[in-house]
């Protein structure tokens, strides 16, 4: 079987390109809504840890805010800084999946 290239990504970069990709849709995305995202890809214990190793090297923020229903919640964004390296990952490897 023939891998696709978004296999080629570390789990990390797969966390981080699906909440590009919902900021550029201007989806609100929180960790609920990102699991259930990646559900083919991992578990959500394994997008939790790639989503905390993320927000530790400063490539995701979060902010709370109100989610698809109104409820608070802890809504994710790219950081400035990363955007532009995740948008060429996004561009590369995860936009044609």
């Amino acid at each position: 079987m023939e891998k696709s290239k978004k296999d080629l990504l570390s789990k990390e970069f797969k966390v981080a390109t699906q909440i590009y990709e919902c900021n550029e849709n201007d989806e609100t995305v929180w960790f609920t809504k990102l699991a259930e995202l990646l559900k083919d890809d991992m578990s959500p214990a394994t997008t939790m840890k790639a989503l905390r190793t993320l927000v530790d090297w400063n490539m995701v923020k979060a902010e709370y805010g109100p989610t698809a229903k109104g409820r608070a919640g802890r809504l994710l964004f790219i950081a400035g800084e990363s955007k532009e390296t995740i948008k060429q990952i996004y561009e590369k490897f995860w936009k044609n999946r």
